[in-house]
């Protein structure tokens, strides 16, 4: 797992974990892997917030989960947050403002997740997540 959570670049031969599933004949449905969940994260005082998120082909997905924080042992590492009260999250930017905004106004926030539930599953997101967090070649040789 790497410290550093880069956002992915988007390119147009990306596909979904949705798309990505109906191509694989042997994987079978995706229900079996994923599972929804609503989870509510409340404000603590002293506590930092802790969470490290990635944006990989078009999903915001949670890359860091760190001890004595918020978000630990409410969010897992390979999360993908699709709704942050009852709102459909689009972007790593839309999705950290309105986090920090609700905790900061309400004291708590709701988010739905879908979550990888199959051993097959976490690794599939924790390879997505690894690769999306390598720098380009352009940026390897322009450090050369």
């Amino acid at each position: 797992m790497s410290k550093n959570c880069k956002s992915a670049e988007n390119t147009d031969d990306d596909r979904t974990l949705a798309e990505d599933d109906q191509n694989d004949q042997n994987s079978g449905s995706m229900d079996h892997r994923f599972e929804r969940i609503t989870v509510t994260l409340e404000k603590v005082g002293g506590k930092k917030f802790g969470l490290g998120i990635a944006s990989v082909h078009q999903r915001i997905l949670v890359c860091k989960v760190e001890n004595d924080s918020l978000v630990n042992g409410v969010l897992r590492y390979g999360d993908q947050i699709l709704e942050i009260n009852k709102k459909e999250v689009l972007t790593k930017i839309d999705c950290k403002k309105r986090l920090m905004s609700s905790l900061k106004e309400k004291g708590t926030v709701e988010m739905l997740l879908l979550r990888p539930k199959t051993p097959d599953a976490v690794t599939m997101i924790e390879q997505e997540i690894q690769m999306s967090q390598q720098p380009s070649s352009t940026a390897q040789a322009k450090q050369n």
